[in-house]
């Protein structure tokens, strides 16, 4: 499995996230299927929601909230 990294983040909607990798490519993520998880329940919010960020590889939100690089690889959609 590949294994990028994110680099930039930004909310599209309340569900997805542009995301540029360390490769150059560009993805959106839905995460609208972490939503329905009591972890990501604070995502709901979409003022919450849009404060996500790249770190670390990561997608990330306040209150230690992140999405794995892995998964923000291989379940984007690639533009």
């Amino acid at each position: 499995m590949e294994l990028r990294q994110a680099i930039t983040a930004v909310a599209t909607d309340d569900t997805h996230v542009r995301v540029s990798f360390d490769n150059g490519v560009v993805g959106i993520f839905d995460c609208s299927p972490y939503m329905k998880e009591n972890y990501w329940s604070a995502l709901r919010s979409p003022a919450f929601f849009r404060q996500v960020r790249a770190e670390y590889g990561m997608l990330c939100w306040p209150n230690d909230i992140d999405i794995a690089p892995e998964d923000v690889w291989e379940d984007s959609v690639k533009c």
